[in-house]
């Protein structure tokens, strides 16, 4: 860790969700050994990805680890478009995201209120991969 990155997720957010002409990042430090690169981005979706015709944004936070090697790897999470969409440890597996990811990521998530009401609780829980655990063995259990 070092004096730049962000451990609290209220202050993360507070930091890169300002309106500018270019999104704000920074480092993300949740307490998992890992640190995230964190933004919000404004995403504007093809016809064709999205399904439709009509035009639109969405909102995204966009997370990237391994910044400094020749492949970064970065996943893109959407704003959930409904209640049912919120992220559990469930929802997330069934978007296909890095199971591994959920405990350093679901704090900055609960921070958003992109997770359900009853789990907005924004510091790192060490035992947040015991959910990803249950929801691996169990992958429709919560959809």
């Amino acid at each position: 860790m070092t004096t730049n990155d962000i451990c609290d997720a209220r202050q993360l957010i507070a930091e890169i969700n300002v309106p500018a002409e270019r999104p704000r990042w920074a480092w993300w430090a949740p307490g998992d050994a890992t640190r995230y690169h964190a933004t919000l981005i404004n995403a504007a979706p093809s016809a064709t990805i999205v399904g439709t015709a009509s035009g639109g944004t969405f909102r995204a936070l966009v997370i990237t680890i391994d910044m400094f090697t020749l492949r970064p790897t970065s996943i893109v999470i959407p704003r959930p478009t409904a209640d049912l969409d919120r992220y559990t440890a469930e929802e997330w597996l069934f978007r296909r995201f890095p199971g591994g990811w959920w405990a350093g990521i679901r704090p900055l998530l609960a921070a958003l209120g992109w997770t359900p009401t009853t789990d907005r609780d924004t510091s790192y829980r060490n035992n947040d991969h015991r959910d990803i655990t249950t929801a691996q063995r169990n992958p429709d259990a919560d959809r």
